[in-house]
């Protein structure tokens, strides 16, 4: 029985699938709302920013970083590995006018897609906990350019190592002004959140 409902949760949330995945998109969309309307306020984003968005589930983030930037200079590039999400952020970025310069690839944190030193921010809620970790943020820290913003954050209990070891893998993967807090919040596990800086 435990075995059938890990799959279960696997398949609306780990690793989203069918009608199943659907349903928990819908509950991301619902759940992470505040995370990632936070995340977009602290990457600061400006019109003409080059954004991705690893792991963008259900399109919520994505949707507000594309209305914070502007085409043609501006534009969202969110990876995601399922396709069930990928089908939903579409469909938001439809139905609330920004798809012009949103683009959807299948991908994740290991790989982009996306070419050396092209983005000016990085986004990820609630994804860290499925990246291979050193992987991960030596993507992201490869197609960010000089000077780009990393924003990270995931909810404390997903997370399977200690908050401090995001500081060290991104650190080990290059990026500096390094910060790290565990924000406390009403009706959810603490926030871990990372921000951090490629040189």
């Amino acid at each position: 029985m435990a075995a059938r409902f890990m799959r279960v949760l696997d398949m609306a949330f780990g690793h989203p699938r069918g009608v199943v995945g659907r349903v928990g998109g819908e509950i991301m969309a619902r759940e992470n709302a505040e995370q990632e309307r936070r995340a977009v306020r602290q990457a600061e984003l400006r019109p003409d920013n080059q954004v991705l968005i690893v792991g963008h589930g259900p399109g919520v983030g994505v949707v507000l970083a594309a209305t914070a930037v502007r085409p043609p200079d501006g534009c969202v590039i969110g990876v995601d590995p399922s396709q069930a999400m990928r089908v939903m952020a579409a469909d938001r970025c439809s139905s609330r006018g920004v798809a012009d310069h949103v683009e959807l690839r299948a991908g994740g944190a290991e790989r982009t897609h996306c070419s050396d030193a092209s983005m000016d921010v990085a986004l990820s809620v609630n994804n860290v906990m499925l990246w291979d970790r050193p992987a991960g943020f030596a993507e992201v820290h490869r197609v960010l350019k000089p000077g780009g913003r990393l924003v990270v954050t995931v909810h404390r209990h997903v997370l399977s190592v200690r908050p401090e070891q995001l500081r060290t893998d991104a650190v080990a993967a290059g990026f500096v002004e390094v910060e790290l807090a565990v924000r406390q919040r009403h009706f959810n596990s603490p926030a871990v959140e990372l921000l951090a800086r490629r040189v």
